[in-house]
């Protein structure tokens, strides 16, 4: 997932340029009473979301409601938004903000799990062209020597195991 730079390079000058144009509207003291005041709701949020976030997956896990993976990123969302929150700025706060609605909650993790999903077929197509091709069946582990014969329908390679074979001398030298 690539991020486009240019804005992440202009939020600082685009947050200090905001805290300058409210400040000169609503004085500099309430731009540092909010900034403060977020930040201290964005660490006491960040410490009760960890503990809560933990706690509701394990209820799910037991309970069988919810997959605990589902709570998990809700709470990792919910964890950005307190994160957002300790960033001194008014647009991290709105982004914050929006983290907490449980509505835009939802629609941001299934655009993430879908980016996700394209990313992880996308990396598996790569890999399987790249030399590795998908097996189809059932790959089965044994020890020993093997005998290794082409299929009759030429799907595979059927691999026997030898049978060994237990002379009396075989066994003197074990």
């Amino acid at each position: 997932m690539r991020l486009p730079i240019l804005p992440l390079l202009l939020l600082p000058f685009l947050e200090l340029w905001l805290m300058i144009v409210i400040g000169g509207e609503t004085g500099a003291l309430a731009v540092i009473v909010w900034l403060v005041a977020m930040i201290f709701l964005g660490i006491n949020l960040l410490r009760y979301l960890g503990a809560s976030s933990m706690l509701r997956a394990a209820q799910n896990v037991r309970s069988g409601g919810e997959l605990p993976a589902q709570a998990l990123a809700d709470g990792l969302f919910k964890a950005v938004g307190a994160v957002l929150l300790i960033i001194p700025g008014f647009i991290s706060d709105v982004l914050a903000l929006l983290c907490f609605i449980p509505l835009v909650r939802r629609l941001m993790l299934k655009r993430w799990l879908a980016k996700m999903a394209a990313n992880n077929s996308q990396a598996f197509h790569s890999f399987s062209t790249g030399g590795f091709t998908r097996s189809t069946g059932n790959v089965y582990e044994h020890q020993g020597a093997a005998n290794v014969e082409p299929e009759s329908d030429g799907t595979g390679i059927l691999i026997d195991q030898k049978p060994e074979s237990t002379s009396s001398t075989e066994r003197k030298n074990d």
